[in-house]
């Protein structure tokens, strides 16, 4: 039963953040008046930077906010050892971007060669 929740959850995660990143990519298309083509790589990157950036812990937002708080009450707080741990959204969105790039080069090829 365990096992099938995690699976479901895992699933849902990676589904809603392909529904996610496509519906953004169709919103700018649209307003646009452009091909759907034309804005889903940049989409894809834009998605993976902003789940980078929200998944991560410990970077240079966090010592800078560490920095200030200590600057204001002087007292210094322990460095901590934190390292990055990709969770399912970011594979999601790596994977839209790359399969965007594909889709991207095989549309334009003709432009390329």
């Amino acid at each position: 039963m365990f096992m099938q929740r995690n699976f479901i959850k895992k699933v849902t995660i990676i589904t809603l953040t392909l529904a996610i990143l496509a519906t953004v990519n169709f919103g700018i298309t649209y307003f646009l008046d452009q091909k759907f083509i034309d804005f889903a790589f940049i989409v894809g990157i834009a998605g993976t930077v902003v789940i980078y950036f929200f998944s991560s812990s410990g970077g240079y937002t966090s010592r800078t906010l560490d920095l200030q708080l200590q600057s204001q009450t002087g007292m210094k707080q322990e460095q901590s050892n934190n390292t990055f741990n990709p969770n399912l959204a970011l594979f999601s969105a790596v994977f839209y971007t790359l399969l965007a790039a594909i889709f991207t080069f095989i549309y334009y090829k003709d432009y390329f060669i």
